[in-house]
């Protein structure tokens, strides 16, 4: 949850050895400048290669209105792939919870 930060570094290390551990975003995306958020955290899970293990996660309970921007983060990042803003907003948590893809 939250994927550790501001342990970036170790959350990186613990999943190349544990290939079970996924990582939230939980909303604090909107809380960073949104070029930091991009190189120092999104970018670097993703050139580590755990696209594949990023989840969105909104924790929007206190503050509903940030909802939008925390999507608009994700849909935003210039270098994400429209199959990588799939796998963070859906994929990565239906693979993670054993959904059906139906």
């Amino acid at each position: 949850m939250h994927y550790g930060e501001p342990f970036i570094d170790e959350l990186i290390a613990m999943m190349g050895n544990f290939p079970q551990i996924y990582a939230d975003i939980g909303g604090i995306q909107v809380y960073y400048p949104r070029e930091y958020f991009y190189e120092y955290h999104l970018k670097k899970l993703v050139s580590a290669g755990f696209g594949k293990h990023i989840m969105f996660g909104s924790d929007m309970i206190l503050f509903p209105e940030l909802l939008g921007r925390a999507i608009e983060v994700i849909n935003e990042a210039p270098f994400l792939s429209m199959e990588q803003k799939e796998d963070i907003f859906y994929n990565n948590a239906a693979r993670f919870l054993n959904l059906d893809a139906k």
